[in-house]
């Protein structure tokens, strides 16, 4: 067995599948360049360390489930929407994530307020933070399958640890009392800490028409306004952008 092999079997034992996948290049490169060991050594650690950065993005974005692709690069800056190039950019860069902000992104249908949060959330995802994409009905219809199960505090506190959650479509239906106290308990579990990305077509002085009780309701609000960055969507409806993808929400 050659010495290349030797080291690539070691490599494969030791799951450094970075350097193992380009040691081939990089000693043709450190002959040619006649490259010293250290700096050798510094370009194998490299492609080690940028093989685990893109294998956890991969990761994150599979865990995510989101139902579309979008990407901040793919977001609409067209005249009349009232969408900034320059908050979109600051907001892909998750700083609000890492500052425990959340983000309210309001507007009548179709004008791309789920593709909006998507897109960010996807930067989040590519700056490794981790994330999780709800449809609104379908986390309502999650947390009675959970409640069912007897698995409910268990994903709360799942919930509470992810960095980032889109709860996409927000004030469709009303919700009945044990939905919003659910709803109630995932927000005040990641209140301070985590972010939440919310979209709606109802703007939030509206939000007692689906949360008829108002202590609740106002519970509700504080906890998703109060450290919120607001973008509100204008413009016509427009066709939805991105693959859909067929991904189901993780247990």
């Amino acid at each position: 067995m050659t010495t290349l092999n030797t080291n690539e079997n070691y490599l494969m034992e030791l799951k450094l599948h970075g350097i193992r996948n380009n040691l081939g290049k990089r000693l043709k490169d450190g002959q040619d360049e006649k490259l010293g060991y250290e700096e050798f050594l510094g370009l194998c650690l490299f492609d080690e360390i940028e093989h685990r950065r893109s294998t956890k993005v991969h990761r994150l974005i599979y865990n995510a489930s989101f139902r579309s692709t979008a990407t901040p690069e793919g977001v609409d800056f067209a005249a009349g929407r009232s969408l900034d190039k320059k908050q979109v950019t600051e907001l892909s860069s998750s700083r609000f994530v890492k500052d425990g902000h959340n983000l309210l992104i309001v507007g009548p249908t179709g004008v791309g307020k789920s593709y909006l949060a998507t897109a960010i959330a996807m930067a989040a995802c590519r700056n490794r933070l981790s994330t999780l994409f709800f449809r609104m009905n379908t986390l309502i219809e999650k947390l009675s399958l959970v409640r069912a199960a007897g698995t409910y505090l268990n994903f709360l506190k799942k919930i509470a640890t992810v960095e980032l959650i889109v709860l996409d479509d927000f004030g469709l239906k009303p919700l009945i009392p044990q939905q919003y106290q659910d709803f109630y308990d995932i927000l005040d579990e990641r209140i301070e800490t985590k972010s939440t990305i919310v979209t709606s077509q109802l703007p939030e002085e509206n939000w007692s028409e689906v949360i008829d009780d108002p202590v609740t309701c106002e519970a509700i609000t504080r906890r998703i306004v109060e450290k919120a960055i607001r973008i509100e969507l204008k413009g016509k409806p427009y066709a939805k952008k991105g693959k859909i993808l067929t991904q189901t929400d993780p247990s």
